[in-house]
């Protein structure tokens, strides 16, 4: 049996299974958990300033152990039991450490497995095949990570572009419900396209839905101006710096070509285009619901313009929720462009555009010259 798993029985004086008692289960979810934590923490004590190892030991153990002692666990489909377990203890393990610096390091993939492989032997329950069990909470534990490391990330952009703390919440608000939203309607969409466009086209409905919705929240319309805009998905691109290979971008459309530049062509004259349909639309006779909100385009320091030939930008220094510097600061680039990035994005995009597509992409007409990178 992996993992040095105890079998789930015990042999009557006939070689009959006696089901193991709930109390004995726990025990040794108890005994394995302290023992699998306990490797794993040897590869990250290093970076704990504060616990000692078996702090560390006992503290990360008690999450695990604590959600592993609901009763109900044992009604459930094993399924339903890993996920309920997994979820559990997340939750206390990140409102505890989410903001120590070996966070996202330390690996409780097998310590979850021993908690609920053990759970599952009580009652007679039949097993399942323990490579399914172990993929499966996996799984789970990966996806609680990557949710939050993204609010992270999404947080931290956030942070360095705006400074108002209300005006931070309403736009983390409205960029982060957006963004599953644009991502199952772009995965619903069947039609082939290459990841160069997949990115292109997630990148350009994320600023438009999200903005929309921050556009209508947001008191102070001068806040979301064209270049607060294009900043703040810039930092969502490189949330943790151009050095960090991280970005909000789904990591599926990204895996294989690379995440784009931070001074992404793309990017800014979607969102010049995006404030010029704005404008265009206020030009309209105004509906209720869009007369708050008109005045900010009577400024012509408003008006969106061509931003090729634009001057740097100021460096501004990122801040994290509770100023952890887990993953490092989100840095605020010079807004130069980079054509070693732009070219190394291209050319790799290039490599998987062997089929041209004429999807719509929302009038971006100017990426249909010659060479149709994301650039």
């Amino acid at each position: 049996m992996q993992m040095g798993f105890r079998g789930p029985h015990n042999r009557g004086r006939f070689g009959h299974e006696v089901p193991r008692s709930h109390e004995s289960i726990l025990e040794r979810v108890h005994t394995n958990l302290y023992s699998i934590v306990g490797e794993a923490v040897e590869d990250v004590k290093h970076e704990e300033e504060k616990w000692s190892q078996s702090e560390m030991i006992k503290r990360i153990a008690g999450y695990i152990y604590k959600a592993a002692k609901a009763p109900e666990h044992l009604d459930r489909p094993w399924k339903e039991m890993a996920t309920a377990l997994v979820s559990g203890a997340m939750h206390s393990y990140m409102a505890a450490c989410g903001e120590k610096p070996w966070f996202y390091q330390l690996g409780l993939g097998n310590a979850f497995t021993s908690a609920v492989w053990e759970l599952m032997q009580a009652r007679g329950r039949p097993r399942a095949h323990f490579q399914d069990v172990q993929d499966f909470v996996m799984q789970e534990f990966e996806s609680h990570l990557d949710k939050s490391l993204l609010t992270k990330a999404m947080w931290d952009a956030i942070s360095v572009t705006f400074q108002d703390e209300t005006v931070r919440g309403k736009v983390y608000k409205a960029v982060y419900n957006s963004y599953n939203t644009v991502l199952d309607e772009l995965l619903e969409d069947s039609r082939p396209l290459d990841e160069a466009r997949k990115v292109e086209r997630f990148t350009k409905r994320w600023i438009e839905v999200s903005m929309q919705r921050a556009w209508s929240s947001v008191d102070d319309a001068n806040t979301l101006s064209t270049q607060n805009v294009i900043r703040l998905f810039q930092n969502l691109i490189a949330p943790f710096g151009e050095g960090h290979e991280y970005s909000c971008i789904p990591i599926m459309f990204v895996e294989s070509i690379g995440r784009p530049p931070r001074n992404w062509k793309f990017l800014k004259m979607t969102v010049t285009q995006m404030f010029t349909e704005w404008k265009e639309a206020s030009s309209q006779p105004p509906t209720s619901k869009r007369r708050k909100k008109m005045d900010v385009f009577a400024s012509p320091a408003e008006e969106a313009a061509p931003l090729e030939g634009e001057d740097e930008e100021d460096e501004e220094a990122a801040v994290g929720m509770n100023g952890s510097e887990a993953l490092g600061s989100a840095k605020e680039e010079a807004d130069v462009p980079d054509a070693d990035a732009e070219a190394e994005f291209s050319e790799d995009a290039q490599g998987v555009k062997e089929e041209e597509d004429d999807v719509d992409l929302g009038k971006s007409a100017n990426l249909a010259d010659s060479n149709p990178e994301c650039t």
